[in-house]
């Protein structure tokens, strides 16, 4: 997790998201103290699978829960089509363009 601006943080995972990369994924998606906005940048993902999934929806719940707002950036079809078919597209904040996404979280949400 890096700063990019005043409380807002950007994640970005990279690769291919499955079992093997557990906890891996879920030490990069812990909340920081201080933080009030958390980007997930899954950008650089080629594939994911339910245990990403799962990691992600786990981060975001968190996320709610301590009023951190927090967006996932995605761009891949395949990657959007699956966080579509698990029904997750709301709980993730799911967003295709880098600067709404950021726009959305600097707004307070």
């Amino acid at each position: 997790m890096r700063p990019y601006a005043d409380k807002l943080e950007i994640v970005a995972l990279e690769g291919e998201l499955d079992v093997a990369r557990k906890q891996e994924i879920r030490d990069a998606l812990q909340l920081r103290p201080g933080a009030r906005a958390v980007l997930v940048d899954l950008t650089g993902v080629s594939y994911a699978d339910s245990t990403a999934l799962s990691e992600l929806l786990r981060f975001c719940l968190e996320a709610r829960r301590d009023a951190v707002a927090a967006a996932v950036l995605v761009t891949a079809p395949q990657l959007v089509r699956l966080i579509d078919l698990a029904g997750l597209t709301a709980a993730f904040n799911v967003f295709n363009d880098r600067n709404k996404a950021l726009s959305y979280l600097q707004s307070g949400s």
